[in-house]
């Protein structure tokens, strides 16, 4: 078998192996801070408070923010494991 075989062959299973660990990636988001909490419905589009170490992302108007809040995109802090606090964040947990 010629070198251009074994080649192609290589690179057809290095790409199997991309799209097989992109659809594992897609089937399993990643894992919610707290287990006794909702992901979001629908992430809205604003900048959210978090709270390092909580476990949940708030309208940075809210009064239930425990500690110092750092300023994240949404998206981000539903991706790092953030969910909705329920009480300021109605509209993405319904």
């Amino acid at each position: 078998m010629s070198t251009r075989f074994w080649i192609l062959a290589a690179l057809s299973l290095a790409l199997m192996g991309v799209l097989w660990r992109a659809s594992e990636v897609a089937a399993h988001p990643p894992a919610l801070r707290s287990q006794h909490s909702e992901p979001a419905n629908t992430i809205p589009a604003q900048q959210v408070a978090i709270v390092p170490n909580g476990k949940q992302f708030h309208d940075p108007r809210c009064r239930y923010i425990h500690g110092k809040p750092v300023m994240v995109d949404a998206k981000a802090a539903a991706a790092e494991g953030y969910t909705p606090d329920p009480r300021c964040m109605k509209q993405v947990v319904q």
